[in-house]
């Protein structure tokens, strides 16, 4: 079974978006920087574990860099302050390493998304029945793709994104894209 693509890169987006604060936290010396950049660092290396990314090993060698600068030998060392100084010296890196997991998701999520609107415009004029307010959204959703791959001149289109999508996340995909007035 595919993992949901979908949801790897809503979680992805979210780990981006918490970015900001780590460097905010970093700007105004939060004594709890290496804790938060650490905590991300290891959730992110969760989700890319999860979906068997290889870019994993990146993520948990940036969280070495910056236990390694722990382990500095010296006396008077200041070892939150190494490890501050590691964390910043690699700050864009980790981003980076993420946004370039993420980029080819959002190509390919962007395409089947205009592959699904086009579907969507095609079945309105002639899939029946037409949706109404006491209808289960999720039922509707799955009986319009149960139609596409039904019909003859249609299909092609749903085939296509199955070869690239998990049914899971075409369905969601269409849920974000349908437009309601149309099945009216």
């Amino acid at each position: 079974m595919k993992r949901s693509q979908f949801i790897l890169m809503t979680q992805l987006k979210e780990k981006l978006q918490e970015f900001p604060h780590i460097v905010t936290s970093l700007d105004k010396k939060d004594p709890y920087f290496i804790d938060k950049i650490m905590n991300w660092l290891k959730s992110s290396e969760n989700i890319l574990s999860t979906y068997n990314i290889s870019e994993v090993s990146e993520i948990a060698g940036f969280r070495s860099r910056i236990i390694s600068a722990r382990l500095t030998d010296g006396r008077g060392i200041n070892i939150r302050k190494n490890q501050t100084k590691a964390a910043a010296g690699i700050l864009y890196d980790i981003q980076d390493t993420v946004l370039n997991v993420l980029l080819p998701y959002e190509r390919k999520m962007n395409d089947c998304r205009e592959i699904v609107k086009q579907l969507l415009a095609l079945a309105a004029p002639t899939f029946t029945p037409k949706y109404s307010t006491d209808m289960n959204f999720d039922d509707f959703i799955r009986n319009i793709w149960l139609y596409l791959l039904s019909h003859n001149e249609l299909k092609v289109g749903a085939i296509r994104l199955k070869s690239m999508l998990s049914e899971i996340d075409i369905l969601m995909l269409m849920g974000d894209e349908i437009e309601l007035s149309d099945f009216a």
